[in-house]
């Protein structure tokens, strides 16, 4: 399963940033603001295209980080159409947020004074003074930061709980060495039960039999299933599995496994028995030039 990227919205001083620091602890992901992001990119440019230009760039970063953990992006995003370029550059599943705030709540928060500024002129094509702040439509979710009815940071967090929840996986452990049709058929029967599925690949040595190091085989599985309920972790090279009382889980073994699916063996894949992998993967060793035909 993917992770998600939440792209928050608003006006400066809505309470964006805020929001997202506080979901950041509370779930375990990435923030990217105006502050995490001035090293890697720096915009003198605050015309329309400039501004669009480097929201998209940051877009571009956010969906990259998010290959390895959620991401909450926090924007003023004044533009319509420039909000809905960034969904088309973001992975599937991902949440365009408004905080909703209004511009005189903004303007008493303005602890660095910059809406006084704007409105004396020093400060030019300035969200909600000088420059429009068009609605978002293309929204999926408002937060409302208003300050009215008791409502907290913890509240408006509480409403974007929902996205970064994750169903129970399936662990399904091993060397994947590499991957073949045996394991496509292991995978495939979770997958057809509805299960979100973990492939934990372990970090063996590489050795003249063991020739595929852990990161390629994680890649392999990712190219195979990128479409699919599927993710790879890297896992410490286990020597057994020991529990004390199993809560809320099962250990279990595979079972009616045809026998065609039985013998395939991983050392003949290694071999150059084609016939043991799918077009899929076989295009991946192709392309990395670990298979060649």
């Amino acid at each position: 399963m993917r992770n998600k990227v939440i792209w928050m919205t608003g006006l400066s001083g809505a309470g964006k940033t805020t929001i997202a620091m506080a979901a950041s602890k509370r779930f375990g992901c990435e923030v990217l603001d105006g502050d995490t992001i001035r090293d890697f990119f720096q915009n003198s440019d605050f015309s329309r295209e400039g501004r669009e230009r480097h929201l998209l760039g940051v877009a571009r970063m956010a969906n990259m980080i998010s290959k390895h953990t959620s991401v909450i992006c926090s924007f003023i995003t004044p533009y319509e159409s420039t909000r809905e370029r960034i969904l088309e550059i973001l992975p599937e599943g991902s949440i365009m947020a408004h905080v909703s705030t209004s511009l005189e709540v903004c303007e008493d928060r303005d602890v660095k004074g910059l809406y006084a500024k704007a409105r004396s002129g020093e400060i030019k094509n300035f969200t909600g003074v000088s420059d429009p702040f068009e609605f978002p439509d293309c929204a999926h979710i408002t937060l409302e930061s208003n300050g009215g009815e008791g409502r907290t940071v913890g509240d408006m967090v509480d409403q974007l709980a929902h996205y970064f929840e994750k169903p129970k996986a399936v662990l399904l452990p091993g060397r994947w060495q590499p991957l073949h049709v045996g394991h496509e058929w292991l995978i495939q029967q979770e997958l057809d039960k509805g299960n979100r599925v973990v492939v934990g690949v372990r970090d063996t040595p590489t050795t003249d039999s063991d020739p595929y190091p852990a990161e390629l085989r994680k890649r392999m599985i990712e190219h195979r299933y990128h479409d699919e309920d599927v993710e790879a972790w890297i896992m410490p090279d286990i020597a057994a599995i020991s529990y004390g009382r199993k809560v809320g889980y099962e250990v279990r073994e595979a079972s009616d496994i045809p026998p065609e699916v039985f013998e395939v063996s991983a050392t003949g894949v290694r071999k150059g028995a084609r016939g043991n992998v799918s077009e899929r993967v076989h295009e991946f060793m192709v392309s990395e030039g670990i298979w060649e035909d």
